[in-house]
């Protein structure tokens, strides 16, 4: 068994990937060393926010990208389903380590109000 270095699951040794959360697993012998993108400790990935369309995952996604913070986005979407209960649930998860939760919540908060001050929306009371 091998376990999943952003989830912490449990895989079988010739998973390709994460059977949940869907992390690809890299062939070879593992580096003993953390690189510079590497958190020192391995943290474990938890679900952060839900994230309410793909757009709005996408640009989460270039901000935490672009600042180095390690995440996950997750996607609820269900061929089988083809999106039907995707209006109840929002678009996905945001799945990141506790210790970046803070700054996550920020940006998303941001990329919501600038999102409702594009399209002329009152910025709700409790968001």
């Amino acid at each position: 068994m091998k376990t999943c270095t952003c989830c912490g699951s449990e895989n079988e040794d010739q998973a390709p990937k994460c059977r949940e959360c869907g992390t690809e697993f890299v062939l070879g012998p593992a580096s003993t060393k953390p690189t510079p993108e590497e958190p020192r400790e391995t943290e474990r990935f938890e679900k952060i926010a839900v994230l309410d369309n793909e757009v709005q995952a996408e640009l989460l996604d270039e901000v935490l990208s672009g600042r180095g913070i390690p995440h996950i986005m997750q996607s609820y979407h269900d061929s089988a389903l083809d999106g039907l209960f995707q209006a109840g649930k929002g678009w996905g998860a945001i799945l990141a380590p506790e210790s970046f939760k803070e700054e996550i919540l920020a940006a998303l908060a941001d990329i919501k109000r600038q999102s409702q001050s594009a399209s002329g929306e009152p910025e709700a009371a409790n968001s």
